[in-house]
């Protein structure tokens, strides 16, 4: 219940940002090819349109299952969980610059001028494209589901299989994962760090760099919690952790406490994503030295 009660503070926080910026700010963001060459807008459309596609995949295997089952998946809770916390993407530019997407892409004008306190970058000249900010999110399950199928093959092989040797089981294939997929995004320069810490980035300096700091957070954020999460709902006796307490709930209430308390534990994770990929560059960080006009 206590989950549930951050859920709700949560949604009615995003609730309330989203509104002001319907209200004043909301708009599409300039087409134009911003300097691209032909080459690098087909790789930019490709990935466009590679990354609807991860959407929709990530969509609908857990909304298959909830509809065959009639009833709400835990997976489909991590999934409206995650793409509920789309709200808080413009905070990892809440001081300064730190990340940046292609303005290339479909998207609408940044929404942190919304967000209270905010001092980063004029959002006029930021955008959030659709299938990279707003709808992203739903891609956590190309971290989540090979960490949830690990684990159960881990589970059925080896049912004694301790907590913690779940957790790095979980915190591996997560990291597999991140390191087969944030180089696509980044490569082809659908989203890039701005600015890094050079000691701890591959190709610093460059407008490719990969922080590796923020690939572990990923991992932990996109796969291992919210693998284990998933993992412990389906093959333990008292279900995740998060999850605990809602069978004393009536049977109408039950559903709804379930899906907040997720939605809870999501966005603090998400938040904690985007606080931590603001904060470590301000320990060091220098910004990449050529970035594209469509980057800046």
């Amino acid at each position: 219940m206590v989950w549930a009660a951050v859920g709700t503070v949560f949604l009615a926080a995003e609730a309330w940002v989203m509104l002001r910026w319907a209200v004043t700010d909301a708009r599409w963001f300039p087409s134009g090819d911003y300097g691209l060459s032909p080459t690098r807008r087909v790789v930019a459309d490709a990935f466009q349109i590679l990354s609807i596609a991860g959407v929709l995949a990530s969509v609908s295997w857990p909304v298959v299952r909830s509809i065959r089952r009639r009833a709400l998946t835990v997976e489909t809770r991590v999934l409206l969980g995650y793409l509920s916390a789309f709200w808080l993407m413009p905070v990892v530019n809440y001081t300064s610059q730190t990340a940046g997407y292609s303005k290339y892409l479909i998207g609408t004008t940044d929404w942190g001028s919304s967000i209270p306190g905010w001092h980063g970058p004029d959002p006029d000249t930021h955008p959030v494209p659709l299938f990279v900010g707003w709808f992203a999110l739903a891609e956590v399950m190309m971290w989540t589901l090979p960490t949830v199928w690990v684990l159960g093959a881990a589970a059925r092989r080896r049912p004694q299989l301790s907590g913690p040797r779940l957790a790095l089981l979980a915190f591996g294939t997560a990291l597999a994962a991140e390191l087969a997929l944030e180089p696509i995004m980044v490569f082809t320069g659908g989203y890039v760090y701005v600015t890094a810490v050079p000691e701890l980035t591959l190709f610093a300096g460059h407008w490719y760099q990969l922080p590796t700091y923020a690939m572990v957070v990923a991992a932990l954020v996109y796969g291992m919690i919210p693998g284990l999460i998933c993992h412990y709902h389906l093959h333990h006796e008292r279900g995740a952790p998060v999850l605990r307490g809602t069978g004393d709930l009536s049977p109408a209430a039950r559903p709804w406490a379930a899906t907040l308390a997720v939605i809870g534990i999501a966005q603090v994770c998400f938040l904690a994503l985007v606080v931590s990929y603001a904060v470590i560059p301000l320990l060091g960080g220098e910004p990449a030295t050529d970035l594209p006009a469509h980057l800046r």
